[in-house]
C-alpha cells in the first residue's frame, strides 16, 4: 500500500505545504496514522482518497502550527522579503502561498490531482458548494496576486 500510494499522497501534501521536506515528514506521519487506523477503513471509496484525507488533514494541521510559529517569530523580528520566484514551480508555489491551507488543499486536490468537487467534499468533509466557492475565490485571489506582481515588475505568473 505504501509503495503504491506514496507518490499520489506525497503530491497532495506537497501541494498543501509547499515544502518538499515538510511534505515528506507529513506524508510519513499520514501513513503511520493510516496504519494505526487501518481497521477503521471501510472500502466504500478509493483507498487513495482515504489516504489523501488523512494526509491533507495532517498537512493542514501542520500548516496551522507553522502559521502560529511564524506569527510569534514575526513579533520578535521583521521577516525579510523573499526573492521573486524564478521557475514555474516556484511561481505556482508563490501563488498557492497566498491561500489559506484549507483553500490550498481544495485547489491542489482539484487542479493538480483531478479530483471532482464531490470527491473533494467527501475527502475534506465539507459541502460541495464550499469546494466550488473556495476554488473560485482561490483562482481570483491568485490572479489578483499575479497581476500585482506583473505591475511591480515581477513575472507574469498566472496567465488567463
Amino acid at each position: 500500500m505504501y509503495e503504491a500510494y506514496y507518490p499520489a499522497v506525497y503530491r497532495a501534501v506537497r501541494g498543501v505545504v509547499l515544502d518538499a521536506d515538510v511534505a515528506e515528514d507529513v506524508t510519513q506521519e499520514a501513513f503511520i496514522k493510516a496504519y494505526r487506523a487501518r481497521y477503521a477503513y471501510r472500502p466504500t471509496g478509493r483507498l487513495e482518497a482515504w489516504l489523501c484525507t488523512i494526509a491533507v488533514r495532517e498537512a493542514i494541521s501542520r500548516m496551522r502550527w507553522a502559521t502560529v510559529q511564524r506569527r510569534l517569530l514575526a513579533s520578535v523580528r521583521r521577516e525579510a522579503r523573499t526573492p521573486v520566484p524564478a521557475t514555474a514551480a516556484e511561481q505556482v508555489d508563490a501563488l498557492l502561498s497566498v491561500l489559506s491551507p484549507r483553500t490550498r488543499a481544495v485547489v491542489v486536490l482539484h487542479h493538480l490531482h483531478g479530483y471532482r468537487y464531490r470527491e473533494i467534499a467527501e475527502i475534506l468533509h465539507i459541502p460541495q458548494g464550499t469546494v466550488a466557492s473556495r476554488i473560485s475565490d482561490a483562482v481570483a485571489r491568485m490572479r489578483r496576486h499575479a497581476e500585482r506582481d506583473r505591475g511591480n515588475g515581477g513575472p507574469a505568473a498566472l496567465n488567463r
